[in-house]
């Protein structure tokens, strides 16, 4: 009679899994009703997320022959020493040393492989604690992400396409004064860098102020100009890139990043260029645009590169944490948004002021 009773009592998989999946989804579906999807977010980035995260960088990563062959080298004379002291060492250890099993080597090719995923397991673990506690400090929060989703992308991208905008304003503005667009850098005559683009137009960027304090008689990293270029511009920060320089050391690291570049073909090394000149047509020549490596600081006479390295395609280009391609502000003010797919060719024709090219729609 127990018996009969403790089967009947007996719950089965079945309807374990049945009394606590419903429960679940009554309350997930109770959340999507309020409209909290930031949980189901957060759950689905951490479950599926790295995956993306590969796609992006493998293409990128590079492998190095002799570096790779020097591992593998050194992994080898690691794994033979450690099987042959294994060896002696058990011989010794061992009570009858004539019916002493010798140690196999596969003991030691788990012990090494164990000790091989112990190292890397560590790696991942400071590394995973170090972009926690970057997610947790910078002023993009990534639970701001998460929450904001696809509007919270689309309002950084419209903050950065009016950054762009600013700065194009600025750059006419400048022309309109000077009958020409400021030199992409200023280089004195032993070719030591002085002041950038960037800091000729602060007055038609609403900080005169600042302007007013830079000594132009020094270069831009004398001690007499430190504290103006220690300040953040944010018409000259894209909301999807640090404010600050993360990993830069010394010096480098107290200035602030400008996440715009000019084009190195229209303003260079002492060298601006009037409207006139550009006859290609201004709505088809590339000012200025994103970047999104080798960043480097307002201030910095040489923050100018080639738009033909491709957009997010080489780190010397133009780029945007944004997904798909780059803003790019025209010479005749105008902003848009050029694909990373772009045909190569009509990249260079909307490079060059004067080059001739046909670009067509793009």
């Amino acid at each position: 009679m127990e018996t009969e009773q403790n089967d009947k009592a007996e719950v089965t998989p079945v309807q374990l899994w049945i009394a606590i999946s419903v429960p679940v989804f009554l309350f997930s579906f109770v959340l999507i009703v309020m409209g909290l999807i930031f949980p189901f977010r957060f759950v689905f980035l951490l479950c599926v997320g790295w995956a993306s995260y590969l796609v992006r960088t493998l293409s990128r990563l590079t492998i190095s022959p002799s570096q790779t062959l020097m591992f593998l080298s050194t992994l080898l004379l690691f794994a033979v020493g450690f099987h042959l002291y294994c060896r002696r060492i058990k011989r010794r250890l061992s009570a009858d040393p004539v019916e002493v099993i010798p140690w196999q080597r596969r003991w030691s090719l788990s012990l090494v492989s164990m000790f091989l995923l112990l190292a890397v397991s560590g790696i991942c673990v400071i590394s995973v604690t170090h972009q926690f506690f970057w997610m947790a400090t910078t002023q993009d929060k990534i639970f701001e992400k998460l929450y904001m989703g696809s509007a919270g992308q689309a309002a950084r991208r419209s903050t950065s396409k009016n950054n762009l905008k600013q700065i194009g304003l600025a750059l006419h503005n400048y022309h309109d004064m000077y009958r020409q667009f400021p030199v992409g850098g200023t280089f004195d005559n032993a070719g030591q860098p002085q002041h950038s683009w960037a800091t000729q137009l602060l007055p038609y960027l609403d900080h005169k102020t600042l302007y007013e304090q830079i000594n132009f008689d020094q270069p831009w990293t004398a001690a007499d100009n430190r504290e103006p270029f220690e300040t953040r511009l944010p018409s000259l920060q894209s909301p999807g890139m640090p404010y600050d320089f993360t990993e830069a050391e010394g010096d480098a690291a107290i200035y602030k990043p400008a996440h715009y570049a000019a084009n190195s073909r229209v303003l260079s090394a002492n060298s601006g260029m009037d409207l006139r000149k550009i006859k290609d047509g201004t709505s088809y020549t590339i000012l200025a645009g994103e970047v999104r490596s080798g960043i480097k600081a307002w201030g910095d006479p040489t923050n100018f590169r080639d738009p033909t390295e491709g957009i997010n395609r080489n780190p010397r280009g133009f780029g945007s944490p944004f997904t798909g391609g780059a803003h790019v502000l025209m010479g005749d003010g105008s902003v848009r948004f050029l694909s990373e797919d772009i045909d190569p060719d009509i990249l260079k024709a909307l490079s060059t002021p004067q080059g001739g090219e046909p670009v067509g729609e793009f």
